[in-house]
């Protein structure tokens, strides 16, 4: 997905999506009858509101995010918008008491936050509520989309396209809660061992005849550890990267990053790359699968041996271009 000016500005300007996001919400649901029909589906009423304002205060349930109002001013819906962030002390009971009569308190959340949400929510409640619907974020957007591809606006077609980056990038970046299993030593260990594996695969490609490694050196960063060197007119950095782990679709600890010899990204490295391994390669960026069962010497052996099997490729093909 491309990178949209309405993340960029969330990200490095505004510390709180959930408040981009939701105002965001407010500003499709006032101006475009097809985001009004799609809400309407997702609640089940029989028409929505056409007025939403946002962080509506009430004298003593809280603050709700959205707040869509009929004609007499009462609260014909309730959205909060969620991420990662934890319920406050006000959600759901209390704004459950804000809600006209027929009114609907709507969730949105993240695909994988839903059943989590769920359990938070009952829990609060101590059993279910018919006023509460639970949607992810993705499918409030599709909806509209559906909508909007009745009677096409290129206009929301946009403002939908921004959302999508909006939360596609808070659903990938942002911290869920963290639970038991995410605080089992093991998953330390785990981490420690990549960045020692990475270290184990620098002295057998310094005895690689295609690789130099004068004054390139071995450098932590951000999200992992790895290597600097030269492979063929390529440069290249080894390294376990926890984010292209969890981000891209073929989910492994390892990558090679590979450009010219100026250190550029260019479209024909990339353009091979992709020839070599298609399901496996992410513009200038290549993941190198590990398999269940491999011990450490394995890993390490697999691991420099893709690293020469993938430059060996792209030498030879851009050699013949």
């Amino acid at each position: 997905m491309h990178k949209s000016i309405l993340a960029h500005i969330a990200s490095n300007f505004i510390s709180e999506y959930e408040n981009v996001a939701n105002s965001s919400v407010a500003y499709l649901l006032n101006e475009y009858p097809a985001a009004q029909v799609a809400l309407t589906n997702i609640i089940n009423v029989k028409k929505a509101p056409t007025h939403y304002i946002t962080e509506l205060s009430t004298t003593a349930n809280g603050r709700p995010d959205v707040s869509g109002l009929g004609e007499d001013g009462g609260k014909i819906v309730i959205i909060e918008g969620k991420f990662w962030a934890n319920l406050t002390p006000n959600q759901p009971n209390n704004y459950l008491k804000e809600l006209a009569e027929g009114g609907k308190l709507l969730f949105l959340a993240p695909d994988r936050r839903l059943g989590s949400l769920s359990i938070e929510i009952s829990k609060r409640l101590k059993g279910k509520s018919n006023k509460i619907v639970l949607s992810s974020w993705n499918n409030f957007i599709n909806l509209i989309e559906n909508e909007n591809n009745k009677n096409h606006d290129h206009h929301l077609a946009s403002d939908l396209t921004q959302m999508k980056e909006l939360c596609h990038k808070m659903d990938t970046e942002g911290m869920p809660p963290l639970s038991m299993s995410d605080l089992d030593p093991m998953n330390g260990r785990i981490v420690s061992q990549f960045s020692d594996v990475i270290d184990e695969c620098n002295p057998i490609l310094r005895e690689w005849e295609h690789a130099n490694f004068n004054k390139l050196k071995t450098q932590s960063k951000k999200y992992g550890h790895g290597f600097y060197f030269l492979g063929y007119d390529f440069a290249c950095f080894l390294s376990f990267d926890s984010y292209n782990w969890y981000v891209n679709d073929n989910h492994t600890p390892i990558w090679l990053e590979i450009t010219n010899h100026e250190w550029q990204e260019t479209e024909k490295i990339n353009h091979a790359l992709t020839y070599f391994d298609s399901a496996n390669s992410y513009g200038n960026k290549y993941g190198i699968v590990l398999q269940t069962g491999m011990d450490k010497n394995q890993v390490v052996s697999h691991i420099t041996n893709k690293v020469k099997e993938v430059l060996r490729h792209l030498n030879s093909r851009l050699l013949d271009e």
